[in-house]
């Protein structure tokens, strides 16, 4: 008999497991999915703003900096902290480049020297305030030939192979106009 008795209580507990888990295990409710940007915002906002590229922005922001987003949609002020930034960011790039020209243009030595030595060694000609010569290195003495610097030099320049000048060339008229 307590055989029996053995086998009821099991049949029992079995039963009363089976009725009883249904009731304690019901399902979970399940979790709504998040929108995506192109479900919540299908068209363009006003004025043509595009509030897709917006809420992409706000969800990239949103994994790197672990805020969770909220359901609603941030306000285009919400930018301007980040916008401002960028402006102070870019103005002082500017302002320190325009600087740095500024001083970079003061460096530089004057085009032409106030005049010119010749040195004694090498015949090589040098600007006034150079304490030797670039060619040789000699030293600069007071005897060195100084060559001014005119306003406007006069210059002959000759194009071609030889020096001959054309009213010498054969077959011309020395005295015909050119």
């Amino acid at each position: 008999m307590t055989r029996r008795i053995a086998s009821l209580l099991a049949a029992a507990a079995l039963v009363s497991a089976s009725l009883a888990a249904p009731a304690s295990a019901a399902d979970p409710s399940p979790t709504p999915r998040p929108l995506t940007c192109a479900e919540q915002y299908p068209g363009e906002g006003p004025a043509g703003v595009d509030l897709q590229l917006g809420c992409l922005v706000r969800e990239l922001i949103g994994h790197y900096t672990g805020e969770e987003p909220s359901g609603q949609a941030p306000r285009l002020s919400a930018y301007l902290a980040p916008i401002i930034s960028v402006a102070v960011a870019v103005a002082v790039a500017i302002g320190l480049l325009e600087l740095a020209r500024r001083r970079a243009a003061r460096r530089l030595a004057p085009a032409m020297p106030a005049g010119w030595w010749l040195c004694a060694v090498c015949r090589s000609v040098n600007a006034t305030g150079k304490p030797a010569c670039y060619s040789c290195g000699a030293p600069w003495t007071p005897e060195a030939q100084i060559v001014p610097t005119a306003d406007r030099p006069e210059m002959i320049q000759r194009f071609g192979g030889d020096r001959k000048s054309t009213s010498d060339r054969p077959g011309r008229d020395p005295d015909a106009p050119s």
